[in-house]
């Protein structure tokens, strides 16, 4: 068995987080090593535990977001996950800028979930496809199709190979392998692609990736 991937649940809602926790805790490579309902909760688990994965609820009291910058900023190696019934534009970008890899509604079928949270623990990043249309709305009011593609074009042929890579959901690690360089070369590139691109963080470089595939 590989190395397992702990995990804490913050969820005000006492039966919805006993669900989650039940559904997880069926699989050998998560494991949940504590809950929580409020912020303070969510500080007071990861400073004991340094989970891999912190899983958050937007709407708890002292506010998912609030509490998902604070762990993004004091321990980074955190990987942070929304789990929300928010649709809401604002609640999608707020979440992304305060650091969270992860943004996932809780319709969610749990196989479906299982499978997000073992891909963002192996590096990858995941955003609902309704997520994801909202995103893409508010980028296109931001930014026209020719202004993105003209950024794309400025960069190197090595660093539009790993954009293009990030547009189909490829980790650090997963790039250097198909490219046979070092993840410490990758996770630079995707860096300067970042600054390049004008994006805000990596799941944003992945759908404005998405979005030129697409084209």
């Amino acid at each position: 068995m590989g190395t397992t991937t702990s995990l804490i649940i913050v969820d005000d809602h006492a039966l919805f987080r006993m669900g989650v926790s039940k559904t997880l805790a069926g699989n050998e490579e998560i494991e949940v090593v504590g809950e929580g309902s409020t912020k303070a909760d969510a500080i007071a688990l990861v400073e004991e535990f340094l989970p891999s994965i912190a899983l958050l609820d937007i709407s708890m009291p002292g506010n998912g977001i609030t509490a998902a910058r604070e762990i993004h900023s004091r321990w980074p190696a955190v990987k942070v996950v929304m789990l929300t019934v928010s649709e809401e534009e604002d609640d999608v970008m707020q979440a992304l800028d305060a650091g969270a890899t992860g943004y996932i509604l809780k319709g969610i079928a749990a196989p479906d979930l299982v499978a997000v949270l073992i891909a963002i623990a192996r590096g990858q990043t995941y955003l609902d496809p309704k997520a994801g249309a909202l995103l893409f709305s508010a980028m296109k009011a931001q930014s026209n199709e020719r202004g993105t593609s003209q950024l794309a074009d400025s960069l190197s042929p090595k660093e539009q190979e790993i954009f293009r890579s990030l547009g189909r959901g490829l980790s650090n690690r997963e790039i250097a392998a198909a490219m046979g360089i070092q993840v410490r070369t990758a996770k630079f590139h995707v860096s300067r692609i970042l600054v390049k691109m004008k994006a805000k963080n990596r799941v944003e470089l992945a759908l404005l990736a998405q979005r030129l595939l697409s084209k």
